[in-house]
Formats: structure tokens, sequence, C-alpha cells
């Protein structure tokens, strides 16, 4: 496959490649160019020039186009999740899933996008603001650097385009080395249902050389990230020269707190729904259960017996509930970050083994002050167990981390509940269910290391905008 540049198909300005590898097969899928310097300035000119080009569409125009490809999205899910599922060994039932949560990602921002009103100031409110008449109106920032992360390149696409597209800005889609295959078919079936071409572009190539391009040209207005706290950081540092807007969506280290008076059906099937899925690759994932002690026994035999259950294996597979991580590499951490956690004291109950890409269903009973129980994030499907007795216990060790991401807490008691909601140090908290757990709508984003800013549609217009105030100046004297 190649980028997309200027509304061409083309490879590397020195013709350099990656190979896209499958994790469960560790064979080569595809290549995609390995974008240079020179490649990026060009897709910087051209998404300046796409910017005006889009902006002036009106917007009802935009809109149309945006359900248009929707449509496109839905007609060609097979053709995508097929691609998704050998690039990055998710599940084929899952990669579907992604698809379509992408066309209803886009739909709701187009709904949005029809009630996203200018303000009126108050009338002769200040005796110098006499007779004037002053409103609001929403501008474009400009040309948004959107970086996208392997674990969901389709639905995390949508985030990072739908709301940038919609008010009127023009897109740069750097996608994951290792996922880059369905993020190019996007951008094809944006320019096919009527983007113009320069509005929307791909590259792809090293994250680390192409975000610095980026960041560092003061022609880009925004950039929008998903990734690594270490990452975002340093993307934060280099936008500051040029005070470029900057949203991120950095790294997690998600709890789920179960009292003993939990429905107990309810709380395993969270807890392994919360976990598995991507085989445990969500930045919202839970990554540390603080189960009560009273039931904490219970609980781990019947996580251990259901865990034991679950098929692995070929993602292409209907059957398979869990596939590979995205890596050899990112398994051999998983692994390193379980024997660290063994070595640390932690009790190994069930799995710890690691075949290629493949991690099994891992359980770890853990303490408090153990770096998996505070700031070391997992990315596979590792249950790190922490027992507590009071509430109170429960919720310092919630807090007692560098991440506030998300948080869940299951229980019968409403003011339990409520209780942990408000005193949890995250940007969510699911009742009766987990941390991963994500709307279209909903304002999502972390405390403290976990990020800057929101995505959603409640939110994220303003964000992608800029307000500029217009006064007629004593027109009613």
């Amino acid at each position: 496959m190649k980028m997309f540049i200027g509304g061409e198909w083309v490879d590397a300005s020195d013709g350099g490649v990656q190979e896209v590898i499958n994790p469960a097969t560790g064979t080569v899928v595809d290549t995609v160019p390995a974008a240079t310097e020179e490649d990026v300035q060009r897709a910087i000119e051209n998404a300046v020039k796409g910017q005006v080009e889009w902006n002036a569409y009106p917007l009802h125009r935009k809109l149309e186009i945006l359900e248009r490809y929707a449509v496109l999205l839905t007609e060609n899910t097979e053709r995508i999740a097929a691609v998704m599922c050998a690039e990055g060994g998710k599940p084929i039932e899952q990669c579907r899933v992604e698809v379509a949560a992408n066309a209803a990602i886009f739909r709701i921002y187009i709904s949005a996008a029809n009630t996203f009103y200018g303000k009126t100031l108050p009338y002769n409110a200040e005796p110098r603001s006499q007779g004037d008449v002053a409103f609001t109106i929403h501008e474009p920032l400009g040309v948004f650097a959107c970086i996208v992360p392997f674990n969901y390149p389709v639905e995390l696409a949508a985030h990072k385009t739908a709301p940038m597209l919609v008010t009127g800005n023009s897109v740069i889609l750097k996608p994951s080395s290792d996922t880059p295959m369905g993020a190019l078919i996007l951008c094809e079936l944006l320019v096919e249902a009527g983007v113009p071409a320069n509005a929307i572009q791909c590259l792809t190539g090293s994250g680390s050389k192409i975000g610095t391009w980026l960041t560092a040209d003061p022609r880009i207005s925004a950039v929008s990230f998903t990734g690594s706290t270490e990452v975002g950081v340093e993307l934060s540092k280099m936008c500051a020269p040029s005070l470029k807007h900057v949203s991120l969506e950095l790294g997690g280290n998600d709890p789920l707190i179960i009292f003993d008076d939990c429905d107990f059906e309810l709380a395993v099937r969270e807890a392994i729904d919360g976990r598995i899925g991507n085989a445990g690759q969500t930045c919202c994932a839970t990554k540390r259960y603080i189960v009560q002690k009273g039931i904490k026994d219970r609980f781990v035999e019947e996580l251990v017996n259901r865990l034991s259950k679950i098929k692995i294996g070929d993602p292409s597979d209907p059957t398979v509930e869990m596939g590979p991580v995205i890596s050899e590499r990112a398994a051999k951490d998983v692994e390193q970050q379980i024997n660290l956690t063994v070595e640390q004291g932690g009790k190994l109950v069930y799995g710890g083994t690691r075949d290629g890409a493949f991690i099994t269903p891992t359980v770890i009973e853990v303490t408090p002050e153990m770096d998996i129980a505070r700031d070391m994030e997992v990315f596979g499907p590792v249950f790190p167990i922490i027992t507590f007795e009071t509430m109170e216990e429960a919720i310092e060790i919630a807090n007692n981390s560098i991440f506030g991401l998300s948080s869940g807490v299951i229980t019968e008691d409403m003011r339990k509940a409520m209780k942990v909601a408000n005193s949890v140090q995250s940007g969510a908290c699911i009742i009766n269910g987990t941390g991963n757990y994500r709307l279209a709508h909903q304002p999502f984003g972390g405390y403290k290391m976990s990020g800057v800013g929101r995505e959603g549609a409640v939110c994220t217009l303003e964000e992608m905008t800029r307000q500029k105030m217009i006064s007629f100046k004593g027109i009613l004297n």
C-alpha cells in the first residue's frame, strides 16, 4: 500500500518502506512507505491549501459528504475488518464492531455540527456596550496533525477526523506503524465521498520522526494524539514554542473496585470483559482489580475458571475470543512485567506464559506498594488482584497512581457507589461496570498523567475551533 499525499497514492521520496507484520503468524502482510521529511513538508503544504478549500464548503454540503462516507464505510466493512485483523491481530468480529463504531461516530458528529451554535452576548449589559449587538461564531483552527495508536486504528481515527472535518479543519492522519493499512482505506473512502484530497492526507512510517517534523512546523495549528504518556509529554514540549493547540489521550492504570455486596456474576463477567477484549490493549481497560477481602478468594477462583475457557488463537476465526498482542516485542514486554511482579512478591495464580505474540490470560495477587498496583501500565491480558477491607482503603489504593483515565465500581449499595465515584481521581467512573467504556458523546479523557483535553461530541467541537466575537457597535443607538 502507498500513503496518500495531495490526492495521490505515493511512495516515500527516497523509496523507503516499512513492513506490516501479522502478529498472529509473524508473516509480512504488506509494506507501506516510510515517509521522509520532504514527504511531510509536501503533505503540510497541501493541507494548508486543502483547509481553505474544505472550509469554503457550506456546512450542509460538508455534512452530506461525510454522511456519504459513513455509507461507503459500512459497505466496505468486510474489506476493512479483514485488513485490521491481519495487521493488528484483533479478532475479526471485534474488527467489524470497530468499523461500525467509526460510522456511528461520524454520524454523531454530523448531528452535533447541526446544533453547534454561536452565542448572542447580553444586550445592554454594561454602560459601555449600550446599543451594541455582539455575537460569537466558531472558526476552524486550521491544519490538524492527528496521531493514532495501533490498538483501535479505525475507531480512534474517527474520533480524530470527524470533529476536525465537520468544523472545517484539514487533517494529516498519522496511523501507527504497526496498523497503518486500515487508516489508508479510510482516507480513500473520505475522498471517494467528496472530501477534497488535500483536506485529508495520510502519512506512514516512523512515528517519532514524522511526529517531530509535524509538531515543529508552524503551519500545523493543532496536534491530537492518543498514545503513551511518555510520548505525549515530549509532543507537548515540541508544540510549546509555537503554542499549538494540543489534545492528549494518554496512558492509564484503571482501577475496578469490587465490594463484597456486589452482584457476583456481574462482577466476574465485567472483570473479564473489561480486560480480554483486544487482548487487554485498551487505554481504559481495567488494569487493577481492587477486591474486598470477603469475596477475594471466591472471585479469584471463578476468574481463573472462566479465563481457562477463553478461546485463544487465529483472530480470523470468528469463534476465537482473544488473539495476540500487537507484536512479539510487545508480548515480551508484558512477560517481563509479569516476571517483575512475581519478583516483587506477587503470587502467580494462573497464566504467565508467552508463545510468540500470544500471552496467556494471567492472574496475579499483588499488594498496593508493587509497581503494577500503582504506575506500571500493562498492555496485555493481565489481572492484578489487590485486596482491601474498607471503602476508604479501596479509594486510597485506586488514587495511588500517576494515572487517572477511567475507573469502575461494582456494588449493590448506590450510596457507596456514589461515594467512590465522587472520590476516585479519574475522568470517568462506571457504576456496576468497568472503566472500559466509551461513548461517542462522552467527554472522554483523564486526570493527572492520563492526558489533556476531552474527546466527545458534547465538547470536542469547542476544542477543535476558536471563538470569534463580532460586535455591531452602537447599531441600536
